[in-house]
């Protein structure tokens, strides 16, 4: 609940504004209430001023949950209120980054406020103070027109004597949105002021090549070993990271990863983390979506069991690379999970169920397994092992840390080929899919971070991105009818049914010597 506000006359708002211009901590604590803060957020909120007087960017390398959403926030509701007329600008590679995260943390400030100072909110990222001169809004930057799919764009047609834009997750927009930028903000003649912040997880790209030029940019490195949780070891400032949190990531990932350098130090890697399917890319798969269906006939289910837990259990079917219905609940137990799965697949004239068996699945797994043949009418019954050694090679090296990176690279080449849709409206779907990062291990190989990570910054599990990856891998294997077509003896042992090894012999084997077409590869 909002607190109450105190009501400034024109005149006393007028005289303390004026003297807040030049004390943007000051504002805070008067008119956001913010009393707990860490220096580094300090610092950045003193480099503000300094900005104004160089006229340079500002750029925040970060590691993981330093509050550096949280004071830009801020330092928003500052500038939008002390500069008058101004425009405000939120922008973000995802929609959840900009609505849930900026201007979430934005309206929590402004229904904080002790001092009412005018304005009024609204449910999309907005908040206006007089129309079409002074306000704040927020959008991704897939919609600014400097993103490929982007049609004429939102930064065009931004013109104020004021203006602040604060970009957020950096690291993960296209290089041109930047050159977008700074066509915009050359249009203030007043303030100007530009922050870019995000956690440094790529080597290359404009947001590194900033954070590197500490000559024409201000640049800071938020590191978790510098906040006060972790220096204290118990919560000094709620919501910063914890001191079990980053031993928790020195264990598993080692101080050579350079996970651990970009999330935990806000420091460049050596070896960049990717993001697995880009912007672009989830936009080819949409524009496909309605078509692939209609010329297939290799459909399926996908199941992402989650048991009894708090986390949904994912059904998902399908045809061609289209998905054609997903059901999630949650605390479905292993044996209606296994007769849904079937009535599912018979549904869409499908001839594969694929189970995630890493985990709670197996029981999923066994339940199909009980199933009579006849019951079942000819579907293979397909245990994924996501931690399983892949052993799809190039020039005879291994490429794939485990099958699940394999089947993340399986969808992507599969949408660049215009064989993976995706429906628009499917939000969460999209939004698993585009935060997944992959990395090159010490070994070479391609790794998916884990599951838990993706979690920790969606707040939920990616269970759909999940169950979409099993069945565009599945698709490529072009499983058939037990009986109807003979199986081919190319799938790896944890991709094939109990039958399906059962039948190999006497088929035909191909030698190691004669190649065949793998997903992802051109055989010449």
């Amino acid at each position: 609940m909002a607190n109450q506000a105190t009501v400034l006359s024109p005149e006393k708002a007028s005289i303390l504004l004026n003297d807040w211009r030049t004390a943007p901590q000051t504002f805070m604590h008067d008119v956001l209430g913010i009393n707990k803060i860490w220096q580094l957020q300090a610092d950045l909120i003193k480099a503000c001023i300094r900005a104004f007087e160089t006229g340079q960017d500002i750029y925040v390398g970060s590691g993981h949950s330093l509050g550096k959403d949280y004071i830009c926030a801020a330092i928003s509701l500052w500038f939008l209120h002390c500069y008058r007329p101004s425009i405000v600008i939120q922008t973000a590679p995802t929609d959840r980054q900009v609505k849930k995260v900026m201007y979430g943390e934005t309206l929590s400030h402004w229904y904080n406020r002790k001092m009412d100072l005018g304005g009024q909110t609204f449910a999309n990222p907005y908040i206006e103070f007089q129309k079409d001169k002074w306000y704040l809004i927020g959008f991704t930057t897939k919609e600014t027109g400097a993103s490929k799919e982007a049609q004429g764009g939102k930064f065009s047609g931004f013109h104020s004597q004021n203006m602040c834009i604060i970009v957020s997750e950096a690291q993960a927009i296209e290089d041109n949105i930047v050159d977008q930028i700074d066509g915009v903000i050359a249009s203030a003649t007043g303030k100007r002021l530009v922050i870019y912040i995000g956690n440094p997880t790529r080597a290359k790209g404009r947001f590194a090549k900033g954070l590197r030029d500490k000559k024409n940019n201000i640049v800071f490195n938020f590191s978790c070993l510098d906040n006060p949780n972790y220096k204290h070891r118990k919560e000094m400032i709620p919501g910063l990271a914890s001191y079990a949190w980053v031993e928790d990531k020195r264990r598993k990932w080692g101080e050579d990863d350079p996970r651990w350098y970009g999330r935990v130090l806000g420091q460049i890697p050596e070896t960049s983390v990717n993001t697995v399917l880009g912007a672009d890319e989830i936009e080819h798969m949409k524009s496909r979506h309605g078509f692939l269906s209609q010329h297939a006939a290799n459909a399926g289910v996908s199941l992402d069991p989650a048991g009894e837990g708090i986390d949904d259990n994912i059904m998902m079917g399908g045809n061609g690379g289209e998905i054609l219905e997903t059901v999630a609940k949650t605390k479905v137990p292993p044996s209606t999970s296994a007769i849904k799965a079937v009535e599912l697949c018979k549904g869409i004239n499908g001839s594969f169920i694929i189970i995630d068996c890493d985990g709670v699945g197996i029981g999923t797994y066994q339940e199909l397994k009980k199933l009579s043949p006849h019951y079942l009418n000819g579907i293979q019954i397909i245990k994924f092992h996501g931690s399983a050694p892949s052993e799809f090679e190039v020039d005879g090296k291994r490429v794939y840390q485990n099958m699940r990176a394999e089947a993340a690279f399986v969808t992507k080449q599969r949408g660049k080929d215009g064989r993976a849709a995706l429906d628009v409206g499917d939000s969460e779907l999209i939004e698993d899919l585009g935060e997944e990062e992959y990395f090159t291990n010490k070994r070479g190989l391609i790794q998916i971070e884990s599951k838990e990570d993706i979690k920790d910054r969606l707040e939920r599990s990616p269970g759909r991105g999940d169950a979409y990856k099993m069945l565009q891998w599945a698709f490529s294997k072009g499983y058939k009818l037990i009986g109807s077509v003979s199986e081919r003896d190319t799938r790896p042992r944890y991709g094939m049914t109990d039958d399906t090894m059962d039948n190999l012999n006497g088929q035909r084997n191909y030698g190691s010597s004669q190649k065949r077409p793998r997903e992802g590869v051109t055989w010449e």
